[in-house]
């Protein structure tokens, strides 16, 4: 495959810290019906976030880019992190029973109307310390 590594995943992974948090990322394309009702969808998406989450505390951290440059102008990424990949096994399986509820799985499946899924991806922390470095004031906000 040319272009791509081909080293084994054990090769990057340094084994002397092995807690390293685990982040889900998906890739979504906002729908027709989401670009021309930008106002309702962002409200949609805050409201469902809040509600998606709500009870699942071993996902931390949510976050939500628009792309402005590269593939997909637009396109939204969202990630969710948790601490080891026992957290995310038990979000799973958390999400797997919340879907056999109806009324939870229409909720959830009425995502479809505003975008489309177009990746999913697990990251997982490199062993180089994270550095908070953006500083923003705040003082617009009340």
């Amino acid at each position: 495959m040319r272009g791509k590594s081909r080293l084994p995943v054990s090769v990057l992974v340094d084994r002397r810290e092995e807690e390293r948090v685990i982040h889900l990322v998906y890739v979504f394309k906002p729908t027709v019906k989401a670009r021309a009702n930008v106002a309702e969808f962002w409200d949609w998406v805050r409201a469902r976030d809040l509600w998606f989450y709500d009870g699942l505390d071993m996902a931390h951290d949510p976050r939500w880019y628009v792309r402005t440059i590269g593939p997909e102008v637009h396109a939204l990424e969202h990630s969710i992190s948790f601490e080891d990949e026992a957290a995310w096994g038990t979000y799973r399986a958390a999400v797997a029973l919340r879907s056999k509820e109806p009324d939870w799985e229409r909720r959830r499946t009425e995502q479809e109307q505003w975008w489309e899924i177009l990746e999913a991806r697990i990251l997982s922390d490199a062993p180089v310390p994270r550095r908070a470095t953006l500083r923003r004031s705040r003082t617009d906000v009340a």
